[in-house]
């Protein structure tokens, strides 16, 4: 029974992966302001959830009284998104996307301190070496969309939000849609707040770019995030926090694929470095004793 738990935890955690991989090109085709992509993104997400779980007996009203619902459920989701999405408009989506996607890291280190493992040497070691392969890729503004300082800082921003967000699913058992439910439009909700306080509506704004909003709210940004709380549940979350390392390589090649963005060396050893990181954080230490076959 664990083994089938852990393996359905594992194939929610692939589909996380590929559909969060598709949000950058998404993204990409639409005019809207970060907030206001994301304010119609989650509120089609709590629509989604709201009719997926209209049926059974909704628990989500208790969230609304736990502090960390507000800050590491809507602040952290909120963060992510406005974060990232003001990033891509900073410079070169393949490259923001790589920079974001070093939160899995965070995520593992911090996983490990709360499981009473301390810090793992491999993870630091995997951060070490990811961490060395983005270096030529943030120096080389040359080549491709040039991508500004600021752009990178909140694609780290976003990755920040990302672990917060992510310790507040792992830390609670699993949601019932009710509680999606509540979380997306609570983040719909802050988005369409900081929308108003630092957003204009583009006059040119067209039927496409509203619709491909709501779509990253039914999956990018809505299926994926209830797939990957599953997944947290039932699947290690160093074994997760690799498999999100596949989302900038899989997203890149797609912007690559549609033009979006350059290929380039830089990019191709941002990819072995973070590719690298994931293999040496699942390294496996020998038992004292241990001798080879």
């Amino acid at each position: 029974m664990t083994s089938k738990r852990t393996s359905a935890g594992l194939l929610a955690g692939l589909l996380t992966v590929t559909l969060w991989a598709s949000l950058p090109v998404l993204r990409d085709l639409i005019t809207l302001p970060p907030m206001l992509t994301a304010a119609v993104a989650m509120g089609a997400a709590a629509l989604m959830a709201l009719l997926m779980g209209w049926r059974g007996a909704s628990s989500g009203v208790a969230a609304w009284r736990d502090g960390k619902f507000w800050l590491m459920g809507v602040g952290g989701l909120t963060g992510a998104l406005y974060f990232y999405f003001s990033a891509l408009s900073q410079g070169d989506p393949a490259k923001i996307t790589l920079v974001t996607y070093l939160w899995p890291l965070g995520f593992m280190l911090v996983a490990d301190i709360l499981a009473g493992r301390g810090v793992q040497m491999r993870t630091l070691l995997g951060a070490a070496v990811a961490f060395s392969g983005l270096v030529p890729l943030v120096l080389s503004n040359g080549q491709g969309e040039p991508t500004s300082t600021l752009g990178y800082a909140q694609g780290i921003a976003s990755g920040i939000s990302w672990i917060m967000f992510s310790l507040y699913l792992r830390g609670r058992a699993a949601l019932s849609w009710g509680e999606y439910k509540y979380l997306f439009a609570g983040t719909a909700a802050a988005s369409w707040g900081l929308h108003r306080l630092f957003e204009t509506v583009p006059e040119h704004a067209t039927a496409m770019d509203w619709g491909i909003a709501a779509l990253i709210g039914i999956g990018p940004y809505g299926l994926a995030f209830i797939t990957w709380g599953y997944a947290l549940l039932r699947s290690s979350s160093t074994l997760l926090g690799v498999l999100t390392y596949f989302v900038p390589v899989m997203s890149s090649v797609l912007l690559i694929l549609m033009g979006r963005a350059a290929f380039s060396l830089p990019l191709v050893i941002a990819f072995v470095g973070v590719l690298g990181s994931a293999v040496i954080t699942q390294l496996k230490r020998r038992p004292p004793g241990a001798v080879s076959s």
